[in-house]
């Protein structure tokens, strides 16, 4: 399946737990449940079609981005392979407007869709499903990943860039989430990804703005698409 992963959009300045109950009903669900997951590894994955219809449409965002249909994909019925990697050791990944790849865990599923505006302020969402605990699995690594990357260069822009990368927990969002800011000396604004984990699925909320709030439009935007994985897939 093919990611997006185009560059950060910043522009160089050119001026300065609880114990509970289980019926036995609930009990042959599960196992119900887990004898299907063990037959079928995609049993309840749901298709990047499925998850297409749970991004936000562009009325979401505000007045002055478009959608780029350039960067607007998903994996339509098909499954990606399932695969197990080292967690990632670059982290010029974090520019990328979706950086899942880094845990090194194979996504089943995804959807994503990008928006700019003339000004090239960028706003990307993606859903990425994943089988069985592999989602448990991928935010437990892209905590660790993260963590590496405090700070890193990169030397592939008009300038060599060092860049400082701020990560702390957000609460009451999803089952787990985080929020990592990333800003550069040499760039104006910065670039604010949210990541939480819904269930079986990963969202990522993205915005890479020009202006000093670093893109805190990322994480109004989780909220909404956070809700809308928990209600439709019941995650």
């Amino acid at each position: 399946m093919g990611k997006r992963t185009s560059a950060l959009v910043m522009g160089v300045v050119l001026v300065p737990f609880a114990l509970s109950s289980c019926s036995s009903s609930s009990i042959s669900t599960d196992a119900a449940e887990a004898k299907a997951a063990s037959e079928d590894p995609d049993h309840g994955v749901w298709t990047g079609e499925d998850l297409k219809t749970l991004l936000l449409p562009v009325g979401a965002l505000p007045k002055g981005y478009k959608p780029d249909r350039d960067y607007t994909a998903d994996s339509g019925t098909h499954f990606g392979a399932t695969v197990k990697k080292p967690i990632s050791n670059n982290c010029t990944l974090l520019e990328t407007n979706t950086w899942v790849d880094a845990a090194g865990i194979g996504i089943a599923s995804y959807a994503q869709a990008d928006f700019q505006k003339p000004s090239k302020e960028e706003y990307s969402e993606d859903i990425d499903s994943f089988r069985g605990t592999d989602a448990w699995t991928a935010m437990t690594r892209l905590r660790k990943y993260v963590a590496s990357c405090a700070t890193f260069k990169d030397s592939s822009g008009p300038a060599v860039a060092t860049f400082k990368v701020a990560t702390k927990a957000v609460p009451d969002l999803g089952d787990e989430s985080f929020e990592t800011v990333l800003s550069a000396a040499v760039y104006e604004g910065g670039q604010t990804i949210v990541v939480s984990r819904v269930g079986h699925d990963i969202v990522f909320s993205e915005n890479s703005v020009y202006s000093s709030d670093r893109g805190s439009l990322a994480l109004g935007l989780a909220r909404r698409l956070v809700a809308n994985v928990r209600v439709k897939t019941g995650n």
